[in-house]
């Protein structure tokens, strides 16, 4: 473990030969150069925040269970190769210049429990293999070019769909090093999360692409999420009332889409809610209240949705309205008044209406005889 200190060059080819060597934590240097993998049983590679550049290597043992390369200036497009890695449960793969389709690779790798590709360049789309990544529990997309729907598949994660566990798992190389924590944006800033506790999150980040169309029910459910964010699409129709299902979610971001309708009261059911966003779209009715959506005041987090209402941002709904004291009494008054009004006016201006012909009438054949 050499993380976070001040390397520079390539990696000593001399490395490669350690024997059984299982951990390699070179993070938060200035290594460049080649990436040597030719180690058999080489388990956990963490080269992540370095300088290295070119094509994401590939001849990384099959035994490989973690591989952290984000940070770095590799381009080109994820290799094919990746999914020989049958073993590979932690790909993080951040912050680089990474192109092509997402939807060629990655979806074959179905031992993938955290997935991080967050600020590359991929565009293609989610594909309905999606559902394939049985084991995928934090899955971070965001900030690329992906384009296309949310589909519908994506609510069959399996590990997404349980509520996790919250004692951690034992693994003795968690149990005597702790790795570099993952970052993710979390709760509005970028948290580290330690490694000892991953197994208790699970995570959907498609924020900051340019996904359309509508938000599918299925994602309701993802029971075990902690933080879903969808922000910053353009994504359209109605918020699901399956939402109100997620029922460990602490985060939810839903903003700058163009979203429509109302919130569903199904919020309220949301009780560990601390964080949510449904700024500039286009949501109109009352905020729902109760449990947690009565504590979620915070005005920027509705801005820009010009006919929302509700208490929590000062604007009284329509409904909400109370007439002043005796209006109703007066209402109903004046109600009577019109019909008894009504019931005695129709036959007096029906009896007028008769004299006033009948004397029309004698007038004209009166004037009629003269002539």
């Amino acid at each position: 473990m050499l993380s976070g200190n001040n390397f520079s060059g390539h990696i000593p080819i001399s490395l490669s030969k350690i024997y059984r060597l299982l951990l390699l934590d070179l993070s938060r240097n200035r290594l460049s150069g080649p990436v040597f993998a030719d180690n058999p049983l080489l388990a956990f590679i963490d080269l992540s925040y370095n300088e290295f550049s070119g094509e994401i290597p590939v001849t990384f043992s099959s035994e490989t269970q973690i591989l952290s390369l984000g940070g770095n200036k590799f381009s080109g497009h994820l290799p094919r190769n990746l999914t020989n890695l049958v073993n590979l449960e932690h790909l993080e793969l951040h912050d680089n210049n990474i192109t092509g389709n997402f939807q060629d690779v990655i979806p074959q790798i179905r031992s993938l429990q955290v997935l991080g590709l967050r600020n590359n360049s991929l565009e293609g789309f989610i594909p309905k293999t999606i559902s394939n990544l049985t084991s995928l529990r934090i899955l971070d997309l965001s900030g690329n070019n992906l384009a296309g729907n949310i589909p519908t598949e994506i609510g069959n994660l399996a590990r997404m769909v349980e509520t996790p566990d919250m004692k951690p798992s034992v693994d003795i190389f968690n149990f005597l090093i702790e790795f570099q924590d993952l970052l993710l944006n979390w709760k509005s800033s970028f948290r580290g999360l330690s490694s000892r506790n991953l197994d208790i999150y699970s995570f959907l980040d498609l924020s900051d692409n340019r996904i359309s169309g509508e938000i599918p029910a299925t994602l309701g459910n993802l029971k075990g999420l902690k933080l879903l964010n969808i922000s910053h699409n353009r994504l359209s129709g109605n918020i699901p009332v399956s939402f109100g299902n997620l029922e460990v979610i602490e985060s939810l971001d839903l903003s700058h889409n163009e979203i429509s309708g109302s919130i569903p009261q199904s919020f309220s059911k949301l009780n560990q809610l601390s964080t949510l966003d449904v700024s500039n779209n286009k949501l109109t009715g009352k905020i729902p209240t109760g449990g947690q959506m009565s504590t979620m005041n915070e005005l920027n987090s509705y801005a820009n949705n010009s006919r929302l209402c509700g208490m929590q941002i000062n604007i009284t709904c329509p409904e909400d309205i109370q007439p002043p004291d005796g209006q109703d009494v007066e209402d109903e008054e004046l109600s009577w008044f019109s019909w008894e009004a009504t019931w005695v006016g129709f036959p007096v201006g029906l009896l007028l209406s008769s004299i006033l012909f009948m004397v029309y009438s004698l007038n004209f054949l009166n004037l009629f005889k003269f002539w």
